[in-house]
């Protein structure tokens, strides 16, 4: 077997960085409304038990959000719980081509890495159509 000269990595990172500074309209929508979704399944299930006791497992003080929760958190903690509230009552987005639910993965990643790193809006909806177009690439490549 021989093995490629570039990485699958490097690959990635070269083709992220040819991208124009623009994303089409319709992706900018999409990413929005995904992270619409993400937010308030967040809010609506901020007090269920399985968020309490991983806010109560994890949560260590920082400067990230966990959304519907008071104070601030570390990137770790934010991205978990984030994800936890978001994919718990399991009423969010799914690509079928997976199936994968990418949003819940992808958006808590995403906006805590953006929030420890000070990025702008518009880095986070290019961070979360990146996120989910090679989530959703890899999860329907054959095998």
């Amino acid at each position: 077997m021989t093995l490629p000269k570039i990485s699958v990595s490097e690959q990635l990172a070269a083709a992220f960085a040819a991208m124009p500074p623009e994303l089409p309209a319709a992706v900018t929508t999409m990413c929005d409304a995904v992270m619409m979704d993400v937010a308030g399944l967040c809010v609506a299930a901020g007090k269920a038990d399985f968020v309490r006791s991983t806010v109560a497992a994890t949560s260590e003080p920082g400067g990230c959000t966990m959304i519907g929760h008071a104070g601030g958190f570390n990137v770790a903690t934010a991205a978990l719980v984030n994800g936890t509230a978001a994919h718990g009552e399991d009423y969010d987005d799914t690509y079928e081509g997976g199936p994968i639910h990418a949003g819940v993965v992808i958006i808590p990643a995403v906006l805590a890495t953006a929030e420890a790193h000070r990025l702008s809006g518009a880095d986070v909806v290019r961070g979360v159509a990146v996120g989910c177009e090679v989530m959703c690439r890899l999860c329907t490549v054959a095998p």
